[in-house]
């Protein structure tokens, strides 16, 4: 089925290759020369975040009020769609996550970063680590998925590779508004739950930052992804408590920039804000 795609302004090519263990659950993945290498990270300042490897499952540390990107990499020699999730929620229209959604076109051997919630095509809602309480998710109805972050690769089913150019995000594909509740328990299956009361940071709909996109098309080669790649995040005291023992170090003080509310202007089928969005400071 074809598709239409939305294209982010900056592409970004890799000329080596990543270095990982294929092991279910984590960042990366690497399989044979014809599937090719994915690999997730998360940055702060432009730089990696530590990645702790706990019960074959990556974890970060982060702190309240750091602005962070989503990274997916595409080490293959064709181009793929990451459907991305961020605490249960898709990155781009902001409802349940589901694999059947439109996502970010990666070119071959190149990467794409998602800063933030996207709120209409040139603009998207900064991701910020917060508290639980104040998180999208939690804002938007559904604070047991906090916490995890998940990308389903889906390559393009097509013989002919075009030259390279910026990467894509999917246009909406069939169904509507009525369809997310039927979905719920598909996404859950789909990117695992994170519902744990001892989770104490979550990701925020924070403020506009201006990330244009445009539409393409795109196919895939199979309904069903051929990588799925998750990274689970926490504070400091967290981690450590769940028996990771790299991060068990003295809390950072929460970040609050001092900057000023902007009204979100958002596109329909898009990420809305959530209730009570332009009532309180977006760094708490």
């Amino acid at each position: 089925m074809n598709q239409k795609l939305l294209i982010i302004a900056i592409v970004f090519t890799l000329t080596g290759c990543l270095s990982a263990c294929a092991t279910s659950g984590k960042n990366f993945w690497v399989g044979d020369s014809d599937q090719g290498s994915y690999r997730l990270d998360l940055l702060v300042h432009g730089s990696q975040l530590p990645v702790f490897e706990h019960r074959s499952q990556s974890f970060v540390a982060g702190w309240i009020g750091e602005r962070y990107v989503v990274r997916v990499h595409n080490n293959s020699n064709r181009r793929v769609e990451a459907v991305i999730a961020v605490d249960g929620r898709d990155v781009i229209d902001g409802q349940p996550a589901d694999t059947d959604k439109r996502g970010y076109i990666i070119d071959p051997y190149g990467y794409v970063d998602v800063d933030g919630w996207r709120t209409s095509m040139s603009q998207v809602a900064t991701f910020r680590f917060t508290t639980k309480s104040d998180s999208y998710t939690a804002r938007m109805g559904t604070p047991g998925e906090v916490g995890l972050i998940s990308v389903a690769i889906f390559p393009e089913k097509m013989l002919y590779q075009p030259a390279p150019h910026p990467p894509y995000i999917a246009h909406p594909r069939s169904g509507g508004p009525g369809d997310w509740e039927a979905k719920q328990e598909k996404s859950m299956q789909t990117f695992g739950s994170t519902a744990d009361s001892s989770k104490n940071l979550g990701t925020q709909y924070g403020e506009s930052r201006y990330s244009t996109v445009s539409e393409t098309q795109f196919q895939r080669d199979s309904s069903s992804p051929i990588s799925r790649l998750s990274i689970r995040y926490d504070d400091a005291k967290g981690l450590c408590a769940a028996g990771i023992q790299g991060a068990c170090h003295p809390p950072r003080h929460p970040y609050y920039p001092d900057q000023p509310i902007e009204p979100v202007r958002t596109s329909p089928e898009f990420a809305q804000p959530p209730p009570g969005w332009d009532h309180f400071h977006p760094w708490y």
